[in-house]
C-alpha cells in the first residue's frame, strides 16, 4: 500500500492543457509535489525544466500517488482515462481519490461513479469557471459533486486554485451547475452580439454603445469581456477559445434534447457557436459570434 496521502502535498495530474498547466503551476508554487502522465510525449518535453515528475504509464503514476487530478476536454476523454485497459480503474489503489476538473456530461458522471466506488475509488466531479486567467490567478469558482468525505479530503488543496469553492451535492451536481453557468454565459454573449449588431445597423457607434450598456443595468462581466473585442474588430488576442464554449454548450444542448426539454435560447446559442467554430479557427475568441450574427442579420 502506498503511503502518499492527500495531506502530504502530493498529487498526480493528467491533462496539462492551458487550464491544467495553469492549475499545476499554482500547486507547484504552493509546495505540492506533482506527478504527471501525458498522452503526448511532447507535453513532458515542454515541462522538462520544471519539478513535475512524469511517468511513462498510468499504472506507474498510480503507484506514486493516491490523489489524481484530471483536466481534459470531453466526456469520452475522461471515460477513456478511467476505464480503458491501462486506465485508472484498473490501476488506482483502493482508497484513491480522483478529482476531475473537466467539464463533461452530468448524466455520464452519474453512470460511471458506482463502478469506481466498487473498487474503493472516490470520484469528485469538480468543474471550474473563470478561464485560464482565473486559473493563473487562483481565483476560479470550483463546484464539487461527490461524497462529502471526498470533498473534505481536498479542502486543503482547492484554495490554492480557487476563491469560490462549494460542495454542491452528489456526483453529477458539479457538472449540472457548470452546465448552467455555460448556458447563462453563452446565451448572454449571443444576446450582446445581437444587441450590438442592432445598434450598429441603426447607425450607432459601437464604442459609444458599449460604454452606455456597461453603465446601465445590463452591465456584466460578460459584456466587459466580449464588448471590447466586438468594438475593435477582434484585433485583441483571444480571451476564451470558441471551440471550448461551443463544446460545452453543444453537450448541454444534446443532453437537454434527450430529456425532452424545451430550451430555445440554449439551442439557438449552440447553433451560433457551432457555426462560429465551423468557420474557424478554433482558437478565435468566442465573442466573434458577433460576426455570425452579423452574417445572418439580413436573412430574416
Amino acid at each position: 500500500m502506498n503511503t502518499h496521502t492527500t495531506t502530504n502535498h502530493t498529487i498526480g495530474y493528467i491533462g496539462l492543457g492551458n487550464m491544467g498547466a495553469a492549475m499545476v503551476r499554482r500547486l507547484l508554487d504552493a509546495g505540492y509535489t506533482v506527478h504527471a502522465w501525458a498522452r503526448r510525449p511532447e507535453t513532458a518535453t515542454a515541462w522538462a525544466d520544471t519539478p513535475v515528475r512524469f511517468h511513462d504509464s498510468i499504472q506507474s503514476l498510480c503507484s506514486a500517488v493516491d490523489l489524481i487530478g484530471l483536466n481534459v476536454t470531453r466526456t469520452e476523454d475522461v471515460e477513456g482515462l478511467l476505464f480503458r485497459q491501462d486506465g485508472l480503474f484498473n490501476h488506482a489503489q483502493p482508497g484513491s481519490l480522483i478529482i476531475d476538473f473537466s467539464t463533461i456530461d452530468a448524466a455520464r458522471v452519474r453512470s460511471f461513479t458506482p463502478k469506481l466506488q466498487s473498487k474503493g475509488i472516490t470520484y469528485l466531479d469538480s468543474p471550474v469557471s473563470g478561464g485560464v486567467m482565473g486559473a493563473q490567478a487562483g481565483t476560479l469558482a470550483i463546484m464539487v459533486g461527490g461524497p462529502a468525505a471526498g470533498f473534505n479530503r481536498v479542502q486543503g488543496l482547492l484554495p490554492h486554485l480557487g476563491k469560490t469553492i462549494r460542495h454542491v451535492g452528489e456526483n453529477g451536481a458539479g457538472q449540472a451547475i457548470k452546465a448552467a453557468n455555460q448556458m447563462a454565459l453563452c446565451i448572454q454573449l449571443c444576446g450582446i452580439a445581437e444587441a450590438m449588431n442592432y445598434a450598429l445597423e441603426q447607425g450607432a457607434d459601437l464604442g459609444v454603445t458599449l460604454e452606455v450598456l456597461q453603465a446601465g443595468l445590463c452591465g456584466s462581466k460578460v459584456l466587459d469581456w466580449a464588448g471590447p473585442h466586438m468594438v475593435d474588430g477582434f484585433a485583441r488576442p483571444p480571451t476564451i477559445q470558441a471551440h471550448l464554449h461551443a463544446k460545452d454548450v453543444d453537450m448541454v444542448a444534446k443532453a437537454a434534447k434527450a430529456q425532452g426539454l424545451n430550451l430555445p435560447l440554449l439551442y439557438s446559442t449552440a447553433d451560433l457557436l457551432n457555426t462560429l467554430v465551423a468557420q474557424g479557427p478554433s482558437s478565435q475568441d468566442t465573442s466573434r459570434v458577433f460576426s455570425v450574427v452579423r452574417e445572418r442579420l439580413q436573412q430574416g
